[in-house]
């Protein structure tokens, strides 16, 4: 019985990129309302479930009576996250994702590596692969 075994593969990074699995968890973004709010309501289901204690949020009140808080200050200190997506699967409002294909987020410093509420809404979805 021969097995056919596959040979090393050789990209030319940074030029040539290594295809992604799409379940790869990347930099995490926040997801909008129809309305341009982040759809973050402040429950601190993602802070809770953060196994790493990363994310710090702040809730306030919200203007609209339909909506009960939303987050006044929501950060997530990147050098400490382990990119379990506990935050992903734990948020009831689909507000926090994992999807914007970002492997590349270095700082020179600790305070750089700290991304609030205006980056991660700044942050888009990966385009779809072809």
């Amino acid at each position: 019985m021969a097995r056919h075994l596959r040979g090393a593969e050789t990209y030319q990074y940074p030029e040539e990129r290594r295809p992604l699995a799409s379940r790869l968890r990347t930099l995490h973004r926040l997801t909008r309302r129809e309305d341009g709010s982040p759809r973050c309501v402040a429950c601190m289901m993602c802070e809770t479930a953060c196994p790493a204690r990363c994310i710090y949020i702040v809730a306030g009140e919200h203007p609209n009576p339909q909506i009960e808080k939303y987050p006044v200050r929501f950060d997530i200190d990147l050098g400490l996250c382990v990119f379990c997506g506990y935050c992903v699967e734990a948020c009831p409002e689909d507000a926090i994702r994992m999807d914007t294909g970002i492997l590349e987020f270095s700082s020179y410093t600790r305070e750089g590596m700290v991304y609030d509420m205006a980056k991660l809404l700044e942050n888009s979805p990966a385009p779809p692969k072809d």
